[in-house]
């Protein structure tokens, strides 16, 4: 019973990811990354520790109007105090200052720890792309 009360709340931790993503509110978006999170994107070296997970986000957050979107089945496996989950996901970046918008299909694959009060938190989260991505 425990194991799928964790579940839920990954699933929940999941849906605070696009909210705050969709929305533009980095500070809430990285409260629900560890402190010693670890960002792995295609083509670029690891982002390591929050700090640099942090400076890698706003870059983004400060260019375009974000939408982002996990869509079906999400694996989560419970080991723990560690947890692992993948999933697919469709992102869509809008440049603020206008242009054309990039689609992106991929896939991602996370290991969460839970922390001292219980809540979980993304520790390293590595996405790829099913496709390149779409210029519009």
């Amino acid at each position: 019973m425990k194991k799928q009360a964790d579940i839920t709340t990954i699933k929940e931790l999941y849906d605070q990811y696009c909210s705050y993503a969709n929305v533009g509110e980095l500070d809430n978006f990285l409260s629900i990354w560890d402190d010693n999170a670890i960002r792995m994107e295609p083509d670029n070296p690891s982002f390591i520790g929050k700090e640099n997970v942090k400076k890698f986000f706003e870059l983004s957050f400060g260019a375009f109007n974000i939408n982002v979107a996990t869509y079906g089945e999400i694996e989560i496996q419970i080991l723990g105090d560690t947890a692992f989950s993948r999933g697919t996901y469709t992102l869509s970046l809008t440049p603020k200052e206008g242009g054309p918008k990039t689609t992106i299909d991929g896939k991602w694959l996370d290991i969460l720890k839970r922390q001292a009060d219980g809540s979980w938190k993304i520790y390293i989260d590595m996405v790829n792309f099913n496709s390149p991505p779409v210029v519009e």
